[in-house]
C-alpha cells in the first residue's frame, strides 16, 4: 500500500511539473536559508555554555551614577571587591580577578612578537571556567609571580611543540618594557570561539605586585571580577544585597552601585563600557530568527496555497477515487504522502544548498560556523521536525478539502472552489504580503541606518592613517624618548608621510578612565556635584592635526614650551564639568588627582567632539594631557606610493628599535570593529530578507497563474464580447490590489514599531521619512 501511495506521488509530481518546481525550489530555498540562520542563531546562543559551571557563574559589573541619574556600566571593577564578596556572602563560592594587559611583548631567542590577548589572572580561574590543560597542574600553575601559562597554539608559534614545561620566556608588559624571565607553568589548549573572554596567556595575578599594584584599592576599577555561586543562587537576590553593600560603602563609592549578570548574558545582552571584545546583539539574534521562520512558513503557505488552488483541478480525481471505493481517511493519507515527498526532496536540496553557501554565509557573518553533525540527537531531531512538521502543515488542510468533495458534484462537472477554501488563501496571502511589507520596510531602515552610521562625520579622518603600536624598550627613561623623537623627526622628512604623532591610544581602543570620585572636579566646584567619568588619553603636539580634530579655542600643547600640568578638553567635556561656553573654559583650571596630590591643571585649549569609540555611541567626555612616550604612532600618508612609505617606515623602525616587533594598521578599518556587528547585520538582513520576498513572489505568481487558468472561459468571453487588455488586468489584478491594500495598513504600524525598537539602541539614528513605509507597496 505504501509502495502504491509513493508511485501515486511522484506520478503527481511528474506530471504536474510547473507545481512541482515552484513548491520544491521555494521549500528548498526556504529550509537552507532556516538552516543556515540556525547555525548563526545556535552559535550566538552557545557562548559560556563550555563552562560546566555557567549556570553559576555571574560577572560584577559597576554602575556609574550621578545622584539618581545614571550615566554608565563599566565592566571593570575594583581589585578588593571579589575577596570582599566571598568574605561578606555565603552564596559566593569563589571569586577571580582578570587584568587585562593592552600592550605586551613576548620573546624566545631572535623571535619577538607583540601579543595583546594576555591577562593576569588568580590561580582561581580554574576552579570558575573549564580550561583544559595539555600540561601544568592548575591548582599551582598562577601560584607565584612571574608564572605564564600558554594556549597550545601559542606554544606551537614559539616553540613547536606543548612539551614546554619549566621552560622561561621573556616577557614586558604595559606596566614595565624591562624583558622579565617567566616560567611557563602550563599549557592549556585553544579557547573556543563561543567564550567572551579570549586570552593567548594568563600571567599569575601575583606578579602584579612587582609593580606595585596590590588589588586593595577602591580608587581603580581596572579588573573583570568574576564569582562562582552555590547552586539555586537567585539572580534578583543577590543584586539586592549588592545594592545594600553599596549603601553601606557610600564613603568609598559614592553614588556607585555593583550588578551582577549571567555569564552566559554576556555575549548577546551585556555593552558596557570596556568590555574585552565588541559583544554580539540579542535583537539582531532575534530578528534573523524571525526571518527564517517567516521564510519557512512562508514556503509552507506557497504550498497550502497552490494545492487549494488546484482542487478543481484534482476535483475529478478524487471523485473517481471514491467511486472506486478509496475512504477519506486513504486519500487524506494519499495527499499527505504527496506533501511529504515534496519537502523530503526540499530538505535534501535545501541541505545541499545549506553546505555549497555555508562559506560565503560565514565570511559574511565572520563566525566560525560548523555544519551540523547527522549524529548530533539535536540534528535529528531539527531535520525531523521540519519534515514531519512541514508535512502536517503544508499538507494537512489541502488534504482535508480534497478529501470532503462530494464524487457525485465533482462528476456532474458543477463543483467550484468553497468560499472557505478562497477566504483562506486571502488570508494566507495577506500574511504573506504583510511579511513583504515588513521585511522590505526594516531592510530599507537597516541599510539606511547602516549608511548614516558609516557617512557619519566622526569629527575626524582616519583616512589614509597607519596606527603603529610603540615600541617597549628597556631603557633609561631619557635614552627612551630621544629613541622615539628621532624616529618621529625620520618619519616626518619622507614625502609619502605627511604628519607622525604620538599617543597613548587610538580611536577605537580602549582609554583611561577616571571619574570625578577620583578627583576630577572643576576647581571651586561643590565636591557633592555631578559625579561623572572623563576619558583620558595622553598626546603629543601633533595627533589633533594628524587625525583632523578642530581645536576651536585655546592653544595646542607646545613642543619648545613646558606642558606640565596643562591639558585640553573637548566639548563634551566642558558641558559636564559646568562651562556655558567654550570661550570661558580657557585658563580654568581643574583638580587633577594624576598630576600630582591636589596641584591643579590648567586647561589651555578645547577641541570638538569627535567619535573617540563609534558612531553608534555617544561622544565621550575627554581631557588630553602632555605625553613624550608612546603607546602609539599616529602616521598621516600622503595620497603617494603607500607600498613606498610602509617600506621605509619599516625600514627606519628596524634601525631605530631592533629587536621590537614592527606591526601597523590602518584607523579606518581598526576603528570599523567598533559596528562590524551592525555592518554584518546589514548585510545578512539584506540577504535574507530578499529571500523571503522572493519565495513570496514565487508563490504569489504560481497562484496568480493558476486563478488565470481557472478563469480562461471567463477571459475569452470578455475579449469576444469587447474587453481591452488593461480591462482584463484590471479584472485581474483587482482582489490583489484590496489585499495589497489590506496588509500595508497591517504591516506599517508593525514595521515601524520593530524599526524603532531597533533605532533606540543607536545615540545618534536616521530620520526616517514615510518613503520608507511607501516603497513596499
Amino acid at each position: 500500500m505504501f509502495l502504491n501511495y509513493f508511485k501515486t506521488a511522484y506520478r503527481s509530481l511528474i506530471k504536474n511539473k510547473a507545481f512541482s518546481i515552484i513548491n520544491i525550489l521555494g521549500l528548498s530555498v526556504g529550509i537552507s536559508v532556516f538552516l543556515l540562520i540556525l547555525l548563526y542563531v545556535r552559535f550566538e546562543t552557545s557562548y559560556e555554555k563550555f563552562n560546566e559551571e555557567s549556570e553559576n557563574i555571574y560577572r560584577i559589573t559597576l554602575d556609574m551614577y550621578n545622584g539618581s541619574e545614571f550615566i554608565a556600566t563599566d565592566c571593570e571593577t575594583y581589585g578588593p571587591l571579589g575577596p570582599l564578596l566571598k568574605s561578606e556572602m555565603p552564596e559566593v563560592r569563589d571569586f577571580v580577578r582578570i587584568h587585562h594587559n593592552e600592550m605586551a611583548e613576548i620573546g624566545l631567542d631572535d623571535k619577538r612578537f607583540k601579543e595583546a590577548k594576555l591577562y593576569f589572572a588568580d590561580p582561581s580561574i580554574f576552579n570558575i571556567f573549564s580550561h583544559e590543560f595539555i600540561a601544568g597542574d592548575p591548582s599551582k600553575a598562577l601560584n607565584e609571580k612571574f608564572q605564564i601559562i600558554f594556549t597550545e597554539s601559542k606554544a606551537i608559534k614559539y616553540f613547536g611543540t606543548t612539551d614546554i614545561l619549566g621552560k622561561t620566556i621573556e616577557v614586558s608588559t604595559e606596566f614595565d618594557a624591562k624583558k622579565e624571565p617567566y616560567k611557563i607553568t602550563g599549557v592549556i589548549k585553544d579557547l573556543p570561539p563561543n567564550t567572551h573572554l579570549k586570552f593567548d596567556f594568563l600571567i599569575s595575578h601575583e606578579t602584579l605586585k612587582n609593580w606595585g599594584y596590590t588589588g586593595e584599592s577602591w580608587g581603580g576599577n581596572n579588573e573583570y571580577t568574576y564569582l562562582l555561586m552555590q547552586l539555586g543562587t537567585n539572580l534578583q537576590a543577590f543584586n539586592k544585597k549588592l545594592v545594600d553593600l553599596a549603601i553601606k560603602m557610600k564613603e568609598k563609592l559614592g553614588d556607585e552601585r555593583f550588578t551582577a549578570e549571567y555569564i552566559e548574558d554576556i555575549h548577546l545582552y551585556s555593552h558596557k563600557t570596556f568590555e574585552p571584545e565588541v559583544n554580539g546583539d540579542a535583537d539582531t539574534v532575534n530578528f534573523l530568527a524571525i526571518i527564517a521562520l517567516l521564510i519557512i512558513v512562508i514556503a509552507w503557505v506557497n504550498y497550502v496555497n497552490l494545492s487549494t488552488a488546484r482542487a478543481v483541478e484534482r476535483a475529478k480525481e478524487v471523485g473517481i477515487r471514491k467511486v472506486v471505493g478509496s475512504s477519506k481517511k486513504s486519500l487524506v493519507f494519499q495527499f499527505l504522502m504527496e506533501s511529504f515527498f515534496i519537502n523530503f526532496i526540499a530538505l535534501v536540496i535545501g541541505l545541499i544548498l545549506m553546505h555549497l553557501s555555508l562559506p560565503a554565509f560565514k565570511e559574511i557573518t565572520g563566525q566560525p560556523l560548523n555544519v551540523f553533525s547527522f549524529g548530533d540527537p539535536v540534528t535529528i531531531l531539527v531535520l525531523s521536525g521540519l519534515l514531519i512538521f512541514g508535512t502536517c502543515l503544508s499538507g494537512t488542510y489541502p488534504s482535508l478539502v480534497l478529501s470532503t468533495f462530494q464524487p457525485i458534484t465533482v462528476l456532474k462537472g458543477k463543483f467550484k472552489n468553497s468560499g472557505h477554501g478562497n477566504f483562506l488563501r486571502k488570508g494566507l496571502s495577506i500574511f504573506q504580503f504583510v511579511v513583504s511589507v515588513i521585511l522590505i520596510a526594516t531592510t530599507l531602515a537597516v541599510y539606511l541606518q547602516i549608511d548614516f552610521l558609516k557617512s557619519r562625520d566622526l569629527g575626524m579622518n582616519l583616512n589614509n592613517t597607519l596606527g603603529i603600536q610603540g615600541p617597549q624598550l628597556d631603557l633609561p627613561d631619557s635614552v627612551y624618548i630621544a629613541q622615539l623623537e628621532v624616529f618621529k623627526t625620520t618619519l616626518s622628512q619622507y614625502p609619502e608621510i605627511e604628519k607622525v604623532a604620538k599617543s597613548t591610544t587610538l580611536p577605537g581602543l580602549s582609554l583611561h578612565e577616571l571619574s570625578t570620585r577620583s578627583g576630577i572636579r572643576r576647581q571651586g566646584a561643590d565636591e557633592n556635584s555631578g559625579a561623572y567619568n572623563y576619558y583620558i588619553n595622553y598626546i603629543d603636539e601633533d595627533f589633533f592635526e594628524a587625525l583632523e580634530i578642530n581645536l576651536i579655542n585655546g592653544k595646542n600643547f607646545d613642543q619648545s614650551k613646558s606642558n606640565k600640568n596643562k591639558i585640553v578638553i573637548n566639548k563634551e567635556a566642558a558641558r559636564l564639568l559646568g562651562f556655558q561656553s567654550t570661550e570661558r573654559v580657557i585658563g580654568e583650571r581643574l583638580n587633577y588627582h594624576t598630576w600630582g596630590g591636589n596641584e591643579p591643571a590648567t586647561i589651555v585649549g578645547i577641541v570638538d567632539d569627535f567619535h573617540q569609540i563609534s558612531p553608534k555611541a555617544a561622544h565621550l567626555p575627554m581631557i588630553f594631557g602632555k605625553t613624550r612616550g608612546a603607546g602609539y604612532f599616529t602616521i598621516k600618508l600622503s595620497e603617494r606610493n603607500t607600498k613606498s612609505a610602509l617600506k621605509k617606515i619599516e625600514t627606519t623602525w628596524n634601525d631605530l628599535f631592533p629587536g621590537s616587533p614592527f606591526t601597523y594598521f590602518f584607523l579606518d578599518e581598526s576603528y570599523e570593529q567598533q559596528y562590524k556587528a551592525e555592518l554584518r547585520f546589514g548585510k545578512v538582513s539584506m540577504i535574507f530578507s530578499g529571500l523571503a520576498i522572493f519565495i513570496a513572489c514565487l508563490g504569489l505568481s504560481g497562484l496568480s497563474s493558476y486563478n488565470i487558468i481557472q478563469r480562461t472561459k471567463e477571459i475569452g468571453i470578455r475579449k469576444v464580447l469587447g474587453a481591452s487588455v488593461p480591462q482584463i488586468l484590471g479584472l485581474l489584478s483587482k482582489d490583489y490590489i484590496r489585499l495589497i491594500l489590506i496588509s500595508t495598513v497591517l504591516g506599517i504600524p508593525l514595521s515601524n514599531y520593530l524599526i524603532s525598537e531597533w533605532l533606540n539602541g543607536f545615540a545618534y539614528r536616521v530620520n526616517i521619512n514615510w518613503l520608507i513605509y511607501v516603497i513596499p507597496t
